[in-house]
C-alpha cells in the first residue's frame, strides 16, 4: 500500500489520532478551496460578462442622418459592424471608443462636435459591450485586432483620407487605441484618457469592487481564470506595452486623468511616462470616466476636438 493510499484509508477509518484529525480537517480544506474557485470563477465571469448598457439612440438622435451601419470583420473573422459618420470628403477619420460597461451611444454627443469640425467618424461596440453580437470581452486582447480591422475598413473607403486617422478612447478604449496605435502608422493622433497598463491590471482592480474585499489570492485566480477564458490569446503584460511605446515618437498624444480614478490616474501615468514626445498630459478633477454634465461635459469635448483641430487639421496633411 502507497503513502496515498494510506492516507485515504487514515481518512476514511481513522484508528489513529492523526487520521481523526485529517477526517475533520480534509473537508473543511475543500471546501475552502472550492469557495476560492467559486468566488474567483464568478469574479472573471462578472470581468468578462459585464451588465450590457442598452443603445437607445443612434447617429439620427443627433441629427446625424447621413451614418451608415459599416460592416467588418474583426478577430476570429467575426463579423462586426459600426456606425461610420462622414463629414468633410476626405479629411481624416477619427474613431471613437468607449469604456468599459459603456457602449457606443455614449459617445454621440463628442461624435456631433466632431463631426461639425470636419471630422469623419466611426463608433463600434467592442465586445460584450451594447449591441457586439461577441457575449465575452477580453479587456483588450480580442478588441484590439477588432479596432485595427475597423481601421484598415474605413481607411480603404475613397470618402476619407486613408493615411490619417486619429483615435480617441476611454478607460477600456483607451487602452485599446493605444495597444492599436503602436500596430499602424495610420493613426496619427491619440487621446487616451485613463488607459490601464494591462487587462491583468484591469482584473486586479475589479475583482475587489465585485466581490467586496481586496484579497491576493482572490485577484490572482481571477486573472487565472481570465487567461482560461481566452486561450489560446494570451493578454500581452504592461512591460511589453510600454517597450512597444517607442513606435509612437513623432506623433501627438494627450493622456488624460481623473482625480476620481485615481488607480487608473497612476497607471495612466506611467504610460504617460514611457511614452516618447511629443506628448502632453492634462490632469482633471473628473474626466469620461464619470459622467459628465451640461457644462463640464461640454468643456470637456471641446478640449478634445480642439487637439485634434491643431494636430490633425481636416484640410492638409500634419
Amino acid at each position: 500500500m502507497n503513502l496515498f493510499t494510506r492516507i485515504i484509508a487514515s481518512i476514511r477509518y481513522p484508528e489513529s489520532a492523526l487520521g481523526k484529525t485529517l477526517q475533520r480537517i480534509v473537508p473543511i480544506v475543500l471546501l475552502m478551496i472550492l469557495v476560492l474557485f467559486g468566488l474567483s470563477g464568478f469574479a472573471t465571469y462578472r470581468i468578462v460578462a459585464p451588465t450590457r448598457l442598452a443603445e437607445t439612440i443612434d447617429p439620427s438622435s443627433f441629427l446625424l442622418r447621413n451614418f451608415q451601419s459599416l460592416p467588418f470583420q474583426g478577430s476570429g473573422g467575426r463579423n462586426l459592424e459600426g456606425w461610420f459618420i462622414p463629414s468633410v470628403r476626405g479629411g481624416p477619420v477619427v474613431f471613437l471608443c468607449h469604456g468599459y460597461k459603456s457602449n457606443r451611444s455614449e459617445l454621440l454627443t463628442l461624435a456631433s462636435t466632431f463631426q461639425e469640425n470636419g471630422y469623419n467618424l466611426f463608433l463600434f461596440d467592442f465586445r460584450a459591450h451594447g449591441t457586439s453580437p461577441a457575449s465575452l470581452c477580453s479587456l483588450g486582447i480580442r478588441e484590439t485586432e477588432d479596432l485595427l480591422s475597423a481601421i484598415h475598413t474605413v481607411s480603404a473607403r475613397p470618402d476619407v483620407d486613408s493615411n490619417r486617422a486619429g483615435i480617441w478612447g476611454v478607460s477600456l478604449g483607451a487602452y485599446v487605441a493605444l495597444s492599436t496605435a503602436v500596430l499602424t502608422e495610420k493613426v496619427k493622433t491619440l487621446v487616451l484618457d485613463s488607459p490601464f497598463e494591462s487587462p491583468a491590471r484591469f482584473i486586479e482592480m475589479q475583482t475587489p469592487e465585485i466581490l467586496g474585499v481586496d484579497n491576493f489570492v482572490f485577484n490572482k485566480l481571477a486573472r487565472f481564470g481570465f487567461f482560461l477564458v481566452n486561450l489560446p490569446k494570451t493578454a500581452p503584460s504592461g512591460e511589453a506595452l510600454i517597450q512597444s511605446l517607442t513606435s509612437l515618437k513623432g506623433r501627438d498624444k494627450l493622456f488624460i486623468t481623473s482625480e476620481e480614478a485615481p488607480t487608473l490616474e497612476t497607471q495612466t501615468l506611467n504610460l504617460f511616462n514611457h511614452t516618447p514626445e511629443p506628448k502632453e498630459l492634462l490632469r482633471l478633477k473628473r474626466s469620461k470616466t464619470s459622467i459628465l454634465y451640461d457644462v463640464d461635459r461640454k468643456n470637456y469635448e471641446n478640449t478634445i476636438v480642439e487637439f485634434f483641430r491643431e494636430h490633425l487639421p481636416v484640410r492638409g496633411g500634419k
